[in-house]
């Protein structure tokens, strides 16, 4: 019998590679839960331009909640970022769940293993669905983009359940967070209110649930976020292609850099984000 984390290693195994992908973000944040550090979850978002495809790239570790919980994600979408698939997998203490998911236009199939059984789950979706790892993109492609007063009423995939649900997300005013300016996103998914600080390139830098009372933090050095709990290098090469490291995000360039003019914010203007070369000026999309 495969135990847990030799599971995780052969799902990554079987990750697609995209060696040529450009990388639009990638970073680590440490979690906390009453101040306290829990754990640490990595992310990266690139997008190929060859194939056209967006791809969020996530693992996360935590020892809170009672028990140790390792989840991870690869999922794909579409330059429209229209889902294509995605593969998930959580361990919480010994049990595994693994989801595996493809998607033909508005329909999905997605395979979920759990307790030892498998069922195929088939749903049709909801015109402009897609999957909720890819928010702040999504909100960034929107025609106002990301700017303060604007609200975005969406349906997303959760994908740790397979299950589409409706959200809403309200952008209020720019304000100093970790030393840099970011927009006060106040969200709701899954009936659950949390709070984000996204900058004006679409960097999520910090995020808290009261509900949960759990919180994240984006780090300038990994070792902030992993410091005490375990790290495993093969697992991370075969997931990301490599050990992140963390290094592609303004939290950790803002800490390396000294600013010309401190007293100029290093970003991009309101409404305009991520330039996805492989497509024409007219087609830009706002970012991440």
């Amino acid at each position: 019998m495969l135990s847990p984390l030799k599971f995780i290693a052969i799902f990554c195994a079987f990750s697609f590679s995209f060696a040529h992908a450009e990388v639009l973000f990638e970073g680590y944040y440490k979690i906390m839960s009453a101040g306290n550090p829990i754990g640490y979850t990595i992310s990266k978002y690139e997008f190929d331009a060859k194939s056209k495809k967006f791809i969020s790239t996530y693992f996360l570790k935590t020892t809170g909640q009672g028990a140790e919980i390792t989840e991870s994600l690869k999922a794909f979408a579409g330059a429209d970022l229209g889902p294509i698939s995605y593969s998930y997998t959580s361990i919480v203490g010994k049990e595994t769940k693994t989801i595996d998911a493809k998607f033909n236009g508005l329909k999905m199939t997605a395979e979920v293993k759990e307790a030892g059984k498998t069922k195929t789950i088939r749903k049709d979706l909801a015109k402009n669905t897609f999957l909720s790892t890819f928010l702040v993109y999504v909100m960034l492609k929107s025609k106002e983009g990301l700017k303060t007063d604007s609200t975005y009423d969406y349906t997303a995939i959760a994908e740790e359940d397979a299950e589409s649900y409706k959200g809403l997300a309200s952008v209020g005013k720019e304000e100093a967070f970790l030393g840099l300016k970011a927009f006060k996103v106040q969200n709701k998914f899954k009936d659950v209110p949390f709070l984000s600080y996204v900058n004006e390139r679409g960097e999520v830098l910090g995020t808290t649930s009261v509900a949960q009372g759990v919180s994240t933090e984006l780090v300038a050095d990994p070792a902030a976020a992993t410091k005490n709990f375990p790290v495993s290098q093969g697992i991370l090469k075969s997931l990301f292609g490599d050990v992140p490291a963390g290094k592609t995000n303004m939290v950790s360039k803002s800490s390396t850099m000294q600013p010309a003019n401190p007293g100029k914010q290093e970003g991009i203007p309101q409404g305009q984000g991520i330039q996805i070369k492989a497509e024409p000026p007219a087609a830009k999309p706002a970012g991440k």
